[in-house]
This record gives structure tokens, sequence and C-alpha cells, in this order.
């Protein structure tokens, strides 16, 4: 495949926009910033660290996380800098920046002028999600939720929250009432330390939502689990250190990694669908194609593996350092 490394006096950047393609973010090493790698599934055109290019060589800083799109602008949650970049849906050009944070991890909207910011708290204990107005850029209120609260799932009125424990344990996920910005319940997950909460639907379209949980890594042996947030915390037992649950795009599936593995999940069980390396997964919902983001060693540049929902190999592209999160527009 193409790949190519563009300066910002480049014509590309004054003719091509970003508004549709694939975004990976790379958390970076110990000792730099973090980036983000831009792929073009239909021309095979990859941009390693967009936002410096855009951005007269800009650097987002330590350990980036995560970045969402909404309305046209892109949030990307810098965790070391405890900050959220906004750039320009169409040229990833900043706007903006928004402060205040204690080791923020996940962006999501939940109306037109208002998102909720998952963070671990200053000691990675005191989890908390906070609202954002993403008009103003400014925090105008904090939820308390459960240690090291980690990606949020949207469904209805309500926001399930992964309470990852952070630097402890946890067995929680915690559900956000969007209408008055209150924690109504904290649901026991199954298991130690939820890390990914998503749905799908049963043989009878019955929506089922689950928890991903990583295990005590406390514990002799640790124990991951999948469990049912509607019955108890019960599910299936899986590998410890699972990751990144996610639906297929008809809906009667999901899929996650653990143990050098890409797992599917349907109604009657767990199993192994393909060996691969990942510290990230993500599934795309129009192709249903799996996009798998292997680190490697953490220090030099990863790699993005593509397979086929029937976990047939289709190609790779190379990303920076410490790949976890890919998003699709």
């Amino acid at each position: 495949m193409a790949s190519c490394d563009l300066s910002t006096d480049d014509p590309f950047f004054f003719t091509n926009t970003f508004e549709k393609g694939v975004f990976v973010v790379n958390e970076g090493s110990f000792n730099g910033s973090g980036t983000i790698t831009f792929y073009d599934p239909e021309s095979g055109e990859v941009i390693q660290d967009l936002f410096a290019a855009v951005n007269n060589g800009a650097a987002l800083g330590q350990f980036v996380q995560s970045i969402t799109f909404y309305n046209n602008l892109g949030y990307i949650v810098v965790n070391g800098a405890n900050k959220v970049v906004v750039v320009d849906g169409s040229s990833f050009e900043q706007i903006g920046v928004i402060e205040g944070f204690e080791q923020p991890r996940f962006f999501l909207p939940v109306s037109a002028n208002f998102a909720y910011v998952s963070q671990w708290g200053a000691d990675g204990l005191t989890g908390s999600v906070v609202k954002v107005n993403i008009g103003t850029l400014q925090i105008v209120k904090t939820i308390p939720v459960g240690k090291g609260p980690e990606k949020m799932w949207p469904k209805g009125t309500d926001v399930y929250v992964a309470n990852s424990g952070g630097f402890g344990l946890d067995s929680t996920v915690s559900i956000i009432n969007t209408l008055d910005d209150t924690e109504k319940e904290r649901r026991f997950a199954g298991g130690y330390n939820p890390a990914s909460v998503a749905a799908f639907n049963n043989t009878s379209g019955v929506s089922l939502t689950y928890a991903l949980c990583r295990g005590d890594w406390n514990a002799t042996t640790p124990q991951g689990l999948l469990g049912d947030l509607n019955n108890g915390g019960a599910g299936f037992n899986t590998v410890p250190g699972g990751d990144d649950l996610c639906t297929a795009p008809e809906g009667n599936k999901m899929y996650f990694i653990g143990g050098g593995a890409v797992w599917s999940v349907n109604q009657f069980a767990v199993s192994k669908l393909f060996d691969q390396n990942a510290y990230g997964l993500a599934c795309d919902p129009a192709s249903g194609n799996l996009y798998t983001a292997d680190a490697k060693d953490f220090s030099s540049n990863g790699e993005v593996v593509i397979y086929g929902a029937n976990g047939g190999k289709i190609s790779s592209f190379q990303a920076g350092v410490s790949p976890n999160e890919v998003v699709f527009r």
C-alpha cells in the first residue's frame, strides 16, 4: 500500500479534506507525543502524524487516548496532558482546547450542546464523568462514578460507563441519566475491571447489553468475563485482559481482543476468530471488516492489520507508536 509523509506546504492540504476515512490513535512513547494516523481505504494512502502535518509541526502531547467526531469537529483526548484538543473535521486544523481534566480517557456527545468525558482522577482511583459545554469549551459539571471509568455506551437517555478499576479494582458499570446528569445506578458487571460495554441482538431481536471484564491482575489466575448487565453479570468466562468490545454492523454478534487473539461472541458462545496480537480493535460499520491495532514493542511504529468478518486477512498499513483506537468516518 502507498504511504506518505506530507509536509504542511504540500498542496494536498488545500485540496483534500478528512471527512471520510480511518483515523488511528497512537498513544506515543513515554518520552514523546502521541499522534494520529490517517488512512484512506479507497486509495490506500496513509498520512502519519496528521495533526502535526496540518498544524505546522505542533505536538498533541503525551498519551493520546481517543478521538471522537461530532458535527464536523474532532475531539482528541490527550490523557497525559489533561486536555481535549478540538480540530476542524474537514481540515484537521486546531480550533480550540478544553482543559481542566484529571487523566481524561474518552469523549461522548450526549446532546447538541454537551458531551461527557470519562476521567480517572489525579490519583487514578477517584473516577468521574465530566460534562462539557462544547460551545464554550468549558467544564460545567463533574459526576462521580466508579474507579477508572473508560468507554461509554449510549442507550436511550442513559449512558453506560465501564469502571475499569484505574489503579485499583472495580466490578461495576455506572449508568448516568443524561436528562439530569446524575448516576442513577451502579450495576454489577460480573467480574473485575470492566473495560468496555456493547450490545447485540439475540435471535428474538432483543438487545442484550454486556460488559467485558479484564479480570483481577492481583489474582493468582486472573479470569476475564463477559457479563450480561441485565442478568446480574452472568455470562461467559473469557481470557484475562480483554478489551474493545464492539458490535458487528448486522447487530447479531460482537468482537473483542485478548490473549493474542480476536474473539467472536454470539448469543450462545464465545469463540476464537483468529490469532493476532492487538492493543486495539474496531469493526468497520460499513464493511464489517475488523481493524486490529498491533503496538509491536510499544516504542517503534505499530501496524494496523485488517481482516474480514470471517477472519481472513485483507491488508495492513503502518501506524505510529502504540496504536490503540481506530475510528471510522
